[in-house]
């Protein structure tokens, strides 16, 4: 796959523009948070995972994006609600170990100054042995204190490349988060033709959008050709819910995708 062709598949661009400021519901975890420190304890055993990894909420969803070390990809997707002050369920549309079968955590959350501390007391139990999940957050700073109407989580739902004549689709599963002025976006792509072997990735950033253009520049990523880099796209707003983006190449035709709101 070339850079244009890559480009095409990880830029998960949309529309918006911006409306007035709205505050997130109460007992919202609404915000952008970097993992600063995540501990796996068994059986009176503790052992710190070394990760980098962001996590967004908006006022309904939330996302997040992990690499370790060798560059292994995880990723979630989903929905969240608050149980009482300081515990929330979250339950998964999509993620990395599961793909669409959903899991339900329950979270033990402690709200700091600048972040806050969750507990998974039931993260997982093998051969009788129970895994509790311990991770520390910090808050990152709005990186736009206007609301878009882009604010919220996108799933692609069509993508397909036109050469001449011939239209050729993509199979690849995409979801984007937007909020606060930063965005994640998570895939799972085919590696072979038979569809029988798979690659994950992620990119998040900081985002503006203004007259038509969506601008992003990519921080983080497992891709080293998008890091560090900055992207502007031209989108179509087909309603409220739904864009579509078309990103030409002289050489690879034009490739378009379509993404729709997750309600």
């Amino acid at each position: 796959m070339n850079k244009i062709l890559i480009y095409a598949a990880l830029l998960s661009c949309l529309i918006l523009g911006c409306k007035t400021k709205e505050k997130p519901s109460e007992g919202s975890l609404a915000g952008v948070y970097e993992l600063e420190k995540q501990v796996l304890s068994r059986g009176g055993k503790d052992s710190t995972i070394k990760r980098t990894q962001i996590k967004i909420y908006t006022d309904r969803y939330y996302m997040y994006a992990s690499m370790v070390p060798d560059s292994s990809v995880g990723f979630g997707v989903g929905s969240y609600t608050f149980n009482s002050a300081n515990k929330i369920t979250e339950r998964s549309i999509y993620t990395s170990r599961a793909l669409d079968s959903s899991i339900t955590y329950k979270l033990e959350i402690t709200k700091k100054s600048n972040g806050y501390t969750q507990i998974i007391p039931d993260y997982a139990t093998v051969k009788g042995v129970k895994y509790v999940l311990k991770e520390d957050y910090k808050k990152f700073e709005p990186a736009d204190t206007s609301t878009s109407i882009l604010d919220g989580l996108w799933k692609m739902e069509k993508t397909y490349t036109i050469k001449g004549k011939d239209t050729i689709p993509t199979k690849i599963t995409q979801y984007k988060i937007f909020w606060g002025g930063h965005f994640i976006f998570i895939h799972r792509l085919p590696q072979n033709p038979e569809k029988t072997k798979f690659k994950n990735g992620f990119g998040t950033g900081v985002f503006t959008f203004r007259n038509d253009t969506l601008s992003e520049e990519e921080e983080i990523s497992n891709y080293a050709l998008l890091r560090g880099h900055n992207f502007s796209i031209k989108i179509t707003l087909n309603g409220k819910d739904e864009y579509t983006q078309v990103i030409n190449s002289a050489t690879n035709g034009q490739s378009v995708e379509i993404y729709r709101r997750v309600k």
